[in-house]
């Protein structure tokens, strides 16, 4: 498979998918002016909020599928042990 050739289309998801991306990895940096910056440059918070959501969701659903654990049992571990054992 090669690299697309085309410029990328002006899709605002893609923009807001770009700066979930850069939030995230901010975040996980521990670079609160970073993480700052990414987010009141969109605009648009609630929906970068959600698609972060979403995005949070369907990790957590593939970890529990690639540990065989079922996701609902994922999310309850979660709530019941907290971010200390997120990961």
């Amino acid at each position: 498979m090669s690299a697309p050739t085309e410029q990328p289309i002006d899709d605002p998801t893609h923009e807001l998918f770009r700066t979930a991306l850069d939030m995230a990895q901010a975040a996980k940096a521990g670079n609160v002016s970073g993480w700052l910056t990414a987010r009141y440059e969109s605009g648009r918070l609630e929906d970068v909020a959600f698609l972060l959501s979403q995005m949070l969701g369907v990790l957590i659903e593939n970890g529990a599928v690639s540990r065989g654990v079922h996701p609902a049992d994922a999310w309850r571990e979660l709530r019941e042990r907290g971010i200390d054992d997120f990961g």
